[in-house]
């Protein structure tokens, strides 16, 4: 991403009116038009597109990583990455589904990164859903919420990503698959497992319940 691109969000948050009226013009266009826009040098153009799909992007990084300031630092560079091969996207497929492929390759690298220095990965509360709760009922959320973190970092890495994108994310097994590079048939055998090993290993927590 382009020295602008990059400080873009930090210029909505303190220009002035020409600036934002300027941003909210190129995030009102349709993805292709501020693809296109963005690919020729406008930068506010990528900066709608970094808007409209970031919280995505940073959901499979966390989720994969299990580290909200990695994920961070990850969701970052996935659009520094994807600003730079603006000109490979040829369009085939959606451009969230191209965004979360770079993505879910910088998530893998880094974890494999962490293992080779022998630190782990640390798996941070999973966001679980909630209205207003009593406070047993939130320390018992929470509770479940580490367990199960720490149980998806604990699955082998081809299973923990193809559970985070088809169960977390919502994502079809054809999306999947497409973001993988591997076969709808295989990511519903890797989910299935998965799914599997996830009971399994959250069973002790609910026989104490």
């Amino acid at each position: 991403m382009g020295a602008d691109a990059a400080e873009s969000p930090r210029i909505v948050g303190g220009g002035g009116g020409a600036v934002r009226a300027c941003l909210e013009e190129w995030r009102s266009l349709e993805e292709g038009e501020a693809i296109a826009a963005a690919r020729g040098g406008e930068w506010a153009a990528f900066d709608g597109l970094v808007r409209r799909h970031l919280g995505r992007v940073y959901a499979v990084a966390f989720r994969i990583v299990g580290n909200h300031e990695d994920a961070e630092d990850l969701a970052q560079e996935c659009f520094v990455r994807a600003h730079g091969a603006l000109g490979l996207y040829r369009g085939e497929g959606e451009f969230e589904a191209w965004l979360l492929r770079i993505a879910v390759h910088l998530a893998r690298d880094q974890v494999r990164r962490r293992r080779v220095r022998g630190g782990g990965v640390a798996a941070e509360d999973m966001e679980l859903a909630s209205g207003e709760l009593a406070p047993w009922q939130e320390v018992s959320r929470r509770e479940v919420a580490r367990e199960l973190g720490s149980c998806i970092q604990a699955l082998p890495e081809a299973l923990r990503v193809a559970l985070v994108l088809r169960v977390l994310e919502g994502l079809e097994y054809g999306e999947v698959a497409r973001i993988t590079g591997v076969r709808a048939g295989t990511v519903r055998t890797q989910v299935m497992k998965a799914r599997k090993i996830l009971a399994r290993l959250m069973a002790p927590l609910f026989e104490r319940s």
